[in-house]
């Protein structure tokens, strides 16, 4: 990750990654596993830069987000990094409890803690 990322871009990459929890939209002539693979591989690095304390305090300063999201942004994070590495498939994504806990929680973010 560049220093050189103004507030606006890591307000960006923050919504990206929450973003690649949800659950893909299938789209024809995709392989649905395929897609949730590709987008866990680009959350794994993506997650623990872009939700990490810095940022989310910085964006926190900067009013971007509320107090009680920088409590559901460090939820998310920890939760992730609670997974099983088992967990991280196509399959356990979509079905696994952990996984869904994690997605009401940026669906939570994204209806009210956002600015």
């Amino acid at each position: 990750m560049k220093n050189s990322l103004n507030i606006n871009e890591k307000y960006e990459l923050l919504v990206s990654t929450l973003n690649m929890i949800l659950v893909p939209l299938k789209e024809p002539g995709d392989l649905y596993q395929d897609k949730i693979q590709r987008s866990l591989e680009e959350l794994e690095g993506d997650y623990y830069s872009f939700l990490n304390t810095t940022i989310i305090e910085e964006l926190y300063q900067t009013n971007l987000i509320s107090k009680n999201g920088v409590v559901l942004l460090k939820k998310i994070r920890s939760t992730i990094e609670g997974l099983d590495q088992y967990r991280w498939n196509a399959e356990d994504f979509i079905m696994d409890n952990n996984w869904c806990e994690i997605r009401r929680l940026v669906i939570k973010v994204f209806l009210s803690e956002l600015k």
